[in-house]
């Protein structure tokens, strides 16, 4: 087994799930490296939550929280 140093650890991709109390859900597919998002239906609350997000994570390397 080779030993390596992780020096970067990105999030690429990720899928939330969103559910209102009528039971409907919303997924929010986020794009971190390419710094997008995608709703599958229009919701302006989690269109701003997606793009605060983006504004924290775009390009962000999280290797120190690995590390810990």
């Amino acid at each position: 087994m080779v030993k390596m140093k992780i020096t970067k650890f990105y999030i690429d991709n990720a899928r939330y799930k969103a559910i209102d109390d009528s039971g409907g859900i919303i997924w929010i597919d986020i794009n971190y490296w390419e710094n997008n998002f995608e709703l599958s239906e229009p919701n302006k609350r989690l269109e701003n939550l997606a793009k605060e997000l983006l504004e924290r994570k775009h390009k962000v390397n999280f290797v120190n929280k690995l590390l810990k």
